[in-house]
């Protein structure tokens, strides 16, 4: 086995030659409270002391100078982001005409010397080149990061959890290190390329993942995912024509979208059990072990559940094309707003078992219409602890997983669906939160609790419009309209200001509609919109009711309340 391992510094290993961060990595993971954590830690060590931040695990030849990151990228990753910001602190200070000039002209010398050593720097030709490429897609890490504040796009979008960590860690860096002065800044900096670690670099592709079994025997603190992938590297069976197992795991990566734990703890518990994070490695060794057990097979597994889980995370219309099947995109949409997950092991059970053919089209509709309807009830409104879900989620899912037919599916889910409604909150605690859970106000500003709470609105006012329907409807350029204004006036007045943003003042409206009605009275709006308006449920609310005050909207709030609690799930 050729490896060779020294202790090195930053310093050295960020002139040593370019760092490439393959595409089947998992994104980048470091929050802001990582960041902070080891500033802090960085900023207590003292001069004397080079502060020790474990081992990089690179394949590529010690004495050569290009290196693929195998384990270490979070940590090279986040050091770079500081030299970066610690770059472009001293670009902006050297602009300061208040300083001394020799003073700004160091500051320029030493922006320079960071940008031209460790975040870019020349080969033998005397080309540029980068030192950390990440083949990741990430336009930000290069364009917002790396990039020199005259050359930086701030436009740029983040467009993956990856993406938005290291815009995030960059910024805190930013705030961080702008605390500092001059000689401060300075002093952090040696201190960051001092940090010592043990470089470990193996030659042979084949020896690698030996090597990081061997630094991670015991598997402390490290994510079962990276566990679970090297595992699979090593004992996957090599085709020399294919890139296989890496363009799969690349596949599983892009579409966890960042969630590669938690889509393989729902994946473990949709077809084995319910396990910790922290065990789950453990249970994949020794159901490795068993008579059978494929490592090509497990790999292809994981993709296609990894298929399903990115249409569960991320719901889109266009993955819904069978009209049949739009119930389904419609119910991924309802539980993403309530931010549920504690459902995603038997939603992949169940999908996976209509793809597999394994469910009717009509019963994985329904099912999937009760778990939306419970936790609409247990957790939008009434917002309740689901302690022991997981358990039974994970029980159904292994049921239908090993079910034989479609009879046995259908018999296990009708068992499931009891099982469920018995854990229904009751309509009194369902009334209870009723008021707190479903109002709206568009005068308060945006805040994140505000839009959640105009995502719920619009969800029960389509849900009952859809139930009008009977489903055969897509509403898409609707706004939610306050019947009596929030900005009220004197014909307004006597509405009670607590019931102005309740969902029974909220009707559903044509986008066009809601800018031409405005601040007109009752009876002018409810001329317009019965005129124009083409939304079913909204219109009855205008033909029932003449005119409009605290009684009217009490009124129609016990009929929202019974309504949503049961009928449009008839």
């Amino acid at each position: 086995m050729n490896v060779d391992a020294k202790n090195l510094t930053i310093e050295n290993v960020l002139t040593k030659g370019s760092y490439i961060i393959p595409d089947y990595q998992r994104e980048f993971a470091w929050n802001v409270e990582n960041i902070k954590e080891l500033i802090s830690d960085i900023s207590e060590s003292t001069p004397q002391e080079n502060y020790f931040i474990g081992h990089m695990v690179l394949q590529g030849d010690f004495n050569g100078n290009f290196f693929e990151v195998v384990d270490g990228q979070q940590r090279i990753t986040t050091i770079t982001i500081m030299l970066c910001a610690i770059r472009d602190i001293f670009i902006e200070r050297a602009k300061d005409e208040t300083l001394d000039k020799a003073l700004q002209e160091e500051m320029v010398e030493y922006a320079n010397a960071i940008d031209e050593k460790y975040i870019f720097n020349k080969d033998r030709n005397n080309k540029r080149f980068v030192v950390l490429n990440s083949e990741m897609p990430y336009p930000l890490f290069q364009k917002l990061v790396q990039s020199k504040p005259s050359e930086k796009d701030f436009k740029v979008i983040p467009e993956k959890s990856g993406d938005k960590k290291i815009k995030d860690a960059y910024n805190q860096c930013l705030l961080e290190f702008k605390q500092l002065l001059h000689i401060q800044l300075v002093t952090f900096r040696d201190k960051v390329l001092n940090l010592e670690l043990i470089f470990v670099a193996v030659k042979d592709e084949a020896d690698i993942h030996n090597v990081f079994e061997t630094l991670n025997a015991k598997g402390k603190d490290l994510d079962a995912f990276d566990l679970i992938k090297n595992k699979v590297f090593k004992l996957y069976p090599k085709e020399a024509h294919l890139k296989e197992p890496k363009d799969s795991w690349k596949k599983i990566v892009d579409n966890t979208q960042g969630s590669s734990l938690s889509f393989l703890n729902n994946f473990w518990a949709s077809r084995y059990k319910k396990v910790s994070d922290k065990n789950i490695f453990k249970e994949f060794i020794r159901t490795s072990k068993q008579d059978g057990f494929n490592y090509k097979t497990f790999l292809a597994e994981l993709v296609s559940d990894s298929e399903i889980y990115h249409k569960i995370i991320m719901p889109e219309e266009s993955d819904w094309k069978n009209n049949k099947l739009m119930s389904i995109y419609i119910s991924l949409e309802a539980i993403s707003i309530f931010k549920v997950k504690v459902a995603n092991a038997i939603i992949i059970a169940l999908l996976r078992a209509l793809n597999e053919k394994k469910i009717s089209e009509a019963y994985c509709i329904k099912t999937m219409q009760v778990i939306e309807k419970f936790h609409f009830i247990h957790n939008a409104i009434c917002s309740l602890r689901s302690s022991g879900m997981d358990t039974m989620y994970a029980k159904i899912s292994k049921n239908i997983y090993l079910a034989n037919d479609k009879e046995a599916v259908h018999k296990k889910i009708d068992e499931f669906i009891v099982s469920l409604n018995n854990k229904m909150p009751t309509i009194e605690q369902f009334k209870a939160k009723f008021d707190s859970k479903l109002f709206y106000s568009d005068t308060k500003g945006k805040n994140k609790e505000l839009e959640k709470n105009k995502k719920l609105v619009q969800y029960a006012l389509k849900k009952i419009e859809y139930k009008k329907q009977n489903g055969n409807v897509k509403l898409f350029n609707v706004s939610i309209e306050h019947v009596c204004p929030e900005t009220r006036t004197q014909e307004w007045s006597k509405i009670d200001e607590k019931l102005v943003i309740n969902i029974a003042n909220l009707v559903l409206l044509d986008s066009n509609l809601n800018s031409r009605i405005g601040q007109k009275n009752y009876q002018n709006k409810r001329e317009t919109i019965l005129a124009e308006n083409t939304i079913l449920s909204t219109n009855d609310v205008f033909n029932k009711y003449n005119n409009w005050d605290n009684k009217v909207i009490n009124e129609r709030k016990e009929d929202l309340i019974m309504s949503l609690y049961s009928e449009v799930w008839k």
